[in-house]
């Protein structure tokens, strides 16, 4: 099957290259890095006797869950060479500030000619992928090369299961070369053993974004509050990452709401940027008032902040009572992480379709912290609540930070085990 996958993927370089190379040109970033998707990323100095850990984080939120484990490492193997590769936008821009890493950049396109020739030039002693990321072409080629292959925050939802399960024996095979498999719950752990994994590569760690969280100090939170023009006695509700459909449903029951509360503040954060036209005009169409994030200065008061910035949604949390995270009203869905709210003591809100984030749901409902709504109605009317009951929002808060102090010490334990391989290898190769 893999020799199928490989061969396939020749021929479908000769087309990538000129059909990519025009889906890049309206990016902030992968226009200038494209030659990385076709293998030419950064290499090594000739002669470099220097280890290498190669790790791959998606985007945004799998940097950031890998920058503690990161950061252990460095501290603990000084002259590793650390190569870090992204695949969105907003990845790129994350790992930019992070001055410990020796070289960043976008995966490669998963075709023969394009991992060959990223693995001549980076040459690993181990990989690394966060989250998901199951690249067939690329885990054989390091399978063969004999360089570790790791997993870890390992989570693989049902549907995924049942789409790896359909490719035959492509994705068996696939887990199977993995080293080892650091899920984060044993959802995760089930899926693997139901996709081929032996149980002795895996390992039920935990996950490592919450030891990434460094929540503010309230001077921080009030400076931000001002940067807002909000006041301290502003009620204020977020609803997070949204995507297609769900801003719609938001805005209705912000306007519902606003009859029982004509102070209440909204500020509304789509998931991508890109789409901020398109929200704009549906908040044009629903005759609500609103300011941009990026242009408050100039705008005068308004019950809709759209946060139309980067990577500020995880602080502007901590000005909310009541939270609400997208990608969860409208099917498929899936959701968005939980972890930053949580970690301000915030009321989660969420729609029905959570698989993505299930485990942490499951047990954030079950202590009342979390909430499902499965629609407007149900929406307005729980967060309605939340703002009218002050001291059921206090309690949540002190369950919160209690249940994100029990979920931490993840990246502890995976950059230990990075470190063992690491030794490891070095000892086979002297």
């Amino acid at each position: 099957m893999i020799f199928l996958y490989h061969l396939l993927s020749i021929f479908l370089a000769v087309l990538l290259v000129p059909l990519f190379s025009l889906t890049t040109l309206f990016s902030k970033h992968k226009w200038k890095g494209l030659a990385h998707h076709f293998g030419w990323v950064p290499a090594k100095k000739p002669g470099s006797q220097k280890q290498t850990l190669w790790l791959h984080a998606l985007s945004m939120g799998e940097v950031v869950a890998a920058t503690p484990v990161l950061k252990i490492v460095r501290k603990q193997n000084p002259e590793l060479y650390i190569a870090l590769s992204v695949t969105t936008d907003s990845g790129y821009t994350t790992a930019l500030n992070l001055d410990f890493l020796d070289s960043i950049f976008f995966h490669p396109l998963d075709c023969l000619p394009f991992t060959q020739l990223a693995l001549n030039r980076i040459d690993p002693d181990l990989y690394v992928v966060t989250d998901t990321g199951f690249w067939p072409g690329l885990i054989d080629l390091l399978h063969r090369k004999k360089i570790p292959a790791i997993l870890f925050n390992g989570r693989i939802s049902e549907r995924s299961t049942r789409r790896y399960l359909r490719m035959g024996s492509l994705f068996k095979e696939t887990f199977q070369k993995f080293n080892r498999l650091c899920m984060q719950n044993t959802k995760g752990e089930k899926a693997a053993l139901a996709l081929g994994a032996e149980r002795g590569q895996i390992e039920v760690i935990g996950d490592s974004k919450y030891d990434a969280l460094q929540p503010m100090n309230q001077e921080e939170i009030e400076r931000l509050r001002q940067s807002l023009k909000l006041q301290a006695e502003t009620p204020v509700w977020i609803a997070g990452s949204t995507h297609t459909g769900e801003e719609e449903i938001i805005l209705n029951a912000h306007r519902h709401l606003l009859t029982k509360h004509p102070e209440l503040v909204l500020i509304l954060a789509p998931r991508r940027l890109e789409r901020m036209e398109e929200v704009i005009t549906l908040l044009q169409k629903k005759s609500l008032s609103f300011s941009r994030r990026s242009s408050l200065e100039h705008a005068g008061p308004a019950s809709v902040i759209l946060l139309d910035t980067m990577g500020e949604l995880a602080q502007v949390y901590s000005l909310a009572q009541v939270s609400f995270v997208g990608k969860s009203l409208i099917q498929p869905g899936g959701g968005h992480s939980l972890i930053e709210p949580l970690s301000y003591g915030l009321p989660v809100l969420h729609g029905p379709y959570v698989e993505n984030i299930g485990h942490v749901s499951e047990i954030a409902c079950k202590q009342g912290l979390a909430f499902q709504v499965a629609n407007l109605d149900a929406l307005e009317k729980k967060v309605n609540t939340l703002l009218e009951n002050n001291s059921q929002r206090l309690e949540i808060k002190g369950k919160a930070k209690n249940f994100i102090a029990q979920q931490q010490g993840a990246s502890k334990k995976i950059s230990q085990t990075l470190l063992k391989l690491l030794e490891s290898k070095s000892l086979i190769e002297h």
